[in-house]
């Protein structure tokens, strides 16, 4: 476990703190700009953000609700260790991909 929290930045994590991307997101991207350049980075960039706020999120939160809507006055479903990689990953898959098409 120490080992998924070094490696998505996560130190201390309690259901009560926010979760907040780090250094693997950075990592991440950086990675596309020194393989695309920095238009195709940049577009990655933008495309795994956007994915993720618009389809990612609302669909872990469904999941981790027990695939139930959340009500609107209550609150949202604290995000798991497993939640967080699931996103880290779908978010880093989607910037590649994302920067591999804007590159061509």
């Amino acid at each position: 476990m120490r080992a998924v929290r070094a490696l998505t930045g996560v130190y201390g994590y309690s259901a009560d703190q926010p979760w907040l991307p780090g250094l693997p997101h950075a990592a991440a991207i950086l990675a596309t700009y020194f393989v695309f350049g920095v238009q195709a980075c940049v577009t990655g960039l933008l495309l795994a953000t956007l994915a993720s706020f618009i389809v990612y999120l609302p669909v872990i939160a469904l999941a981790l609700n027990g695939g139930r809507a959340i009500a609107a006055d209550a609150a949202a479903p604290a995000l798991t260790m497993k939640a967080q990689l699931a996103l880290f990953g779908l978010w880093t898959v989607t910037a590649w991909i994302g920067a591999a098409l804007a590159s061509v």
